[in-house]
């Protein structure tokens, strides 16, 4: 029965996001609205919509070999077949776990490598925005792994130990640990993670950087400094945004924006982004963020503590690491009903 409605939930969820997206892709009109006219480069925006309706095909191709793969897992018992393999090393159950999660995320990258690829190297080129070298690419992809070795496999290692540890209130100490974590790297992530795979330099000297300036300071915007990004090191397509809080914040314009824009067309864009602050866009979306995650923690606590879904999955040793994955599955409809309040 709860094998059947997870299964059932799953496949329905999918179905439901595959023809959304469909009939997006549909009413998709490569001709510029009239009320455009004169405003908006017509073939940029046949362009536009052209690659709109091909990556989001794609999307949806990618999808459903995601979809079938998953399936795959769970009916051939997937779930407890890696598990007795990995337990036969003989590590402990912490190990046993970090090594488990990491082998299937691993194991995920691969299988999802050649639409990455095709992607990057067919898509983003044949519209004549992709600019990524085998070897960027590459270098990229070992960097992602190191840094999920690096960051990714201690946080794990640490959140698995809560839930193994703490009894009722393990998802409390996780929330309260995860909560800080992210927090910390909202003031690590620019100056350390992000220089590894792009070059950040302080913006020259010169007109669009006086006006940059003069405008944070008639807003009562603090500033850090204004940076360039090579953005065009891996895309012709533009950016900007901002890093940090309070006197900590930066702004950051990808190269392939200030050669594209005037400083005036820039400051347009850089008001549109302080205007997230200024609303507080940024902190209400860090507020829910924490929020929910502690209510998913919450309930992943109970999905834990629930005998009846791993005995339903076939799974004859019940463990927390397997439990993330299954209620991982769960989520994914509830991320969807939930994701409506997100939008809202």
């Amino acid at each position: 029965m709860i094998f059947s409605l997870v299964v059932s939930f799953l496949v329905f969820s999918w179905i439901l996001d595959w023809v959304s997206e469909y009939l997006n892709v549909k009413h998709f009109q490569p001709e510029l609205p009239a009320e455009f006219d004169g405003y908006y480069d017509a073939e940029k925006y046949k362009k536009s919509q052209l690659y709109l309706k091909e990556t989001t095909r794609f999307g949806i191709v990618t999808g459903i070999f995601d979809a079938v793969l998953i399936l795959a897992f769970i009916f051939l018992g997937g779930f407890n077949a890696v598990d007795v393999f990995i337990r036969e090393l003989g590590y402990s159950e912490l190990m046993t776990g970090v090594i488990y999660l990491g082998l299937l995320s691993f194991a995920n990258t691969l299988l999802s490598l050649p639409f990455s690829i095709y992607s990057t190297f067919v898509i983003e080129k044949k519209f004549g925005f992709n600019k990524t070298t085998v070897k960027t690419f590459v270098t990229d992809l070992i960097k992602g792994l190191l840094l999920t070795l690096i960051i990714g496999a201690p946080l794990l290692m640490a959140v698995l130990w809560f839930f193994e540890t703490m009894g009722v209130n393990a998802w409390l100490f996780v929330w309260i640990f995860i909560s800080v974590f992210q927090l910390i790297m909202l003031f690590l992530a620019p100056v350390v993670i992000m220089p590894l795979f792009n070059k950040f330099e302080p913006l020259e000297d010169g007109e669009l950087k006086e006006k940059i300036t003069t405008y944070a300071e008639k807003e009562n915007f603090s500033l850090k400094g204004v940076y360039t990004m090579d953005g065009s090191k891996r895309s012709t397509k533009s950016n900007a945004f901002f890093t940090g809080f309070g006197k900590f914040r930066r702004i950051v314009l990808f190269d392939t924006l200030i050669e594209k824009h005037t400083a005036d067309e820039l400051l347009v864009v850089l008001a549109h982004e302080m205007g997230h602050f200024r609303k507080k866009h940024i902190f209400k979306m860090i507020v829910t963020s924490i929020l929910m995650m502690g209510v998913t923690l919450y309930f992943l606590q109970l999905a834990l503590n629930f005998d009846g879904l791993f005995t339903a999955f076939g799974v004859e040793t019940k463990s927390t690491h397997i439990g993330l994955l299954l209620f991982s599955l769960l989520f994914i409809p509830i991320n969807m009903i939930t994701g409506f309040y997100s939008s809202y």
